[in-house]
C-alpha cells in the first residue's frame, strides 16, 4: 500500500484552469491514465521500411478516471456536486444541509484532480489532471460494508511535477455503513414499506459529449456537454418476502413505486441534530426478475430498477446534513 499516495478534488473557475483550492478524498484506488494517439501518414516512397519517424505526431487526447471512496458523514459535499446538477446549501440549526437534484441541464462545473504517487526510490510526484468533469456516479452498498461511492470523470489534460496541493480534509468524520442505512419503497397510495435487502446500487450515465475537437491549432477538446438523455438504474438483492413479492408482482405489472434510502450518521450537533443522508426517487420502475430458490440457501431475489423522471419533482435528489 503506498501511504504516501493522496487524491484531491478541487473547484476549477474555468475550464482546464488549475484549482487554487482542494478537498483532499480517501480514495480506495487509482485509475486515472491518461492517453495518446498518434497521427501518422504513410505512402509509396522508394526505399520505405516502415512508417517515418518524421511522419508521425502525439496528440494529447486527455483521459479518464475515477474517484471510489466511503461516503463519510462530513466532507462530501464537493463529490457529490461533480456528479449531480444542482446543488444548493441551506442552514438548519446551525446545521449545513446540502440537496442535489438531476435536472435537464447538466451541472457545468469543471474540476482539477491531483492525485500524488509515491516512488519507490523516495519522494512523490503529483499529477494534476486539469478539466475534469463527471461523466457518471455509482452509489453502492452491501452488508458488512460501507457505503461507497465512485464518481467517474473525463479530464482534459495532465500534467505532473511541482509541490503538491494542501488537500483538506474534514476534521472528524464516520463512514455511513450497512448498519445505519434503511431501504424502503412505497406505491403511489400505500405507507413507506421496509425492505430485506442485502445489497443495493443505484449508477448514472450523465449523456455527455467528451470528444469535442476542432480544426483550431489547438489539440485539447472542449468541455463536455450534454448529448444525450442520462440515464438512472439501479437495483436490490433482497431475500424472498411478502414486502419483496410485492415488488415482484410490480415488474409484471409495470408498475411505478417511489424510493427511499435513509441513513443516520455519528456525528451529532450540540443541540442533538445528527447527520444524516437521504436519497429519494419519486418514480422508479422494475425491470426484472424471479426470484430464486437454493439447495443451501434461503430464496432470494435480485430486482434491477430504471428511475424515471416523474414530471412534477426531480428524478433523483440526495440530502446530506452536516452538523456544525
Amino acid at each position: 500500500m503506498a501511504l504516501d499516495a493522496t487524491i484531491a478534488l478541487g473547484a476549477e473557475s474555468a475550464y482546464g484552469t488549475p484549482a487554487t483550492e482542494y478537498r483532499g478524498y480517501e480514495g480506495k484506488a487509482d485509475s486515472w491514465k491518461t492517453s495518446r494517439e498518434f497521427l501518422e501518414s504513410v505512402g509509396f516512397r522508394a526505399g520505405l521500411q516502415t512508417a517515418r519517424a518524421d511522419r508521425r505526431r502525439i496528440v494529447d487526447m486527455g483521459g479518464e478516471g475515477e474517484l471510489e471512496c466511503d461516503v463519510l458523514d462530513a466532507g462530501m459535499g464537493e463529490l457529490f456536486a461533480a456528479a449531480f446538477d444542482v446543488h444548493t446549501t441551506s442552514t438548519d440549526a446551525g446545521s449545513t444541509v446540502h440537496n442535489f437534484h438531476t435536472a435537464s441541464v447538466a451541472n457545468g462545473r469543471s474540476f482539477t484532480a491531483e492525485m500524488v504517487r509515491p516512488k519507490t526510490d523516495g519522494g512523490v510526484v503529483a499529477f494534476r489532471h486539469k478539466g475534469c468533469v463527471a461523466t457518471g456516479f455509482e452509489l453502492t452498498q452491501e452488508v458488512d460494508s460501507p457505503l461507497a461511492l465512485t464518481v467517474s470523470f473525463d479530464f482534459r489534460t495532465v500534467e505532473h511535477g511541482g509541490t503538491p496541493a494542501v488537500a483538506e480534509y474534514p476534521k472528524e468524520s464516520f463512514p455511513y455503513d450497512w448498519t445505519v442505512g434503511m431501504v424502503e419503497v412505497k406505491s403511489a397510495a400505500g405507507p413507506w414499506t421496509t425492505l430485506p435487502v442485502t445489497k443495493w446500487e443505484l449508477s448514472a450515465e450523465l449523456g455527455l459529449k467528451t470528444d469535442r475537437r476542432f480544426v483550431r491549432a489547438n489539440q485539447l477538446k472542449d468541455k463536455p456537454v450534454r448529448a444525450e438523455v442520462p440515464t438512472y438504474e439501479g437495483g436490490f438483492e433482497a431475500e424472498f418476502t411478502g414486502a419483496t413479492l410485492a415488488l415482484y408482482e410490480a415488474f409484471t405489472a409495470g408498475n411505478l413505486l417511489s424510493l427511499r434510502i435513509t441513513y443516520t450518521g455519528r456525528t451529532a450537533d450540540t443541540d442533538g441534530t445528527r447527520s444524516a443522508l437521504t436519497i429519494t426517487a419519486p418514480a422508479i420502475q422494475f425491470t426484472g426478475e424471479s426470484p430464486e430458490s437454493s439447495v443451501d440457501e434461503v430464496t432470494t431475489i435480485a430486482l434491477p430498477f430504471k428511475v424515471l423522471d416523474p414530471g412534477s419533482a426531480d428524478a433523483i435528489t440526495v440530502t446530506i446534513t452536516e452538523p456544525a
